[in-house]
């Protein structure tokens, strides 16, 4: 089962974030606020990461530059995650090396088709995650 973490600091929209990845059949986690997140991905080793962009004191490019230099190719496939238009997400997502955005005002069907494209980029044609290499 593909895992997701979602990290936001609201709680009220992880939870619905959550919970729209799990009634799709996804194993999905909420980490609350961007501190303690590293830990987070490497407990749930999760395939996707759904990251709120606008964090107080660590912002979503900030700690897309730390996950890439703490997991480099073992990363998961990240997500940013905001109430910005998917045009303007979709932009910071290219310029800092994200794989991709999801509106927070996304449909259900919409969020979960964007971490089914990133699962697919992940893992190939079926979105199964990749295997990764024992640590």
């Amino acid at each position: 089962m593909p895992r997701v973490l979602v990290v936001d600091d609201d709680a009220s929209y992880g939870a619905r974030a959550v919970q729209i990845l799990q009634d799709a059949g996804f194993q999905a986690r909420f980490h609350r606020g961007p501190f303690g997140s590293l830990h987070a991905i490497r407990e749930t080793n999760c395939d996707v990461l759904l990251l709120d962009v606008n964090m107080p004191k660590l912002d979503g490019p900030q700690l897309v530059r730390m996950i890439q230099q703490a997991f480099g190719a073992r990363r998961p496939e990240m997500l940013l995650y905001s109430n910005m238009s998917l045009g303007i997400l979709e932009r910071i997502a290219g310029a800092i090396g994200a794989q991709g955005a999801v509106p927070k005002d996304a449909t259900p069907e919409e969020m979960v088709a964007r971490v089914q494209r990133a699962l697919a980029k992940r893992g190939g044609r079926h979105g199964l995650p990749r295997k990764r290499p024992a640590a």
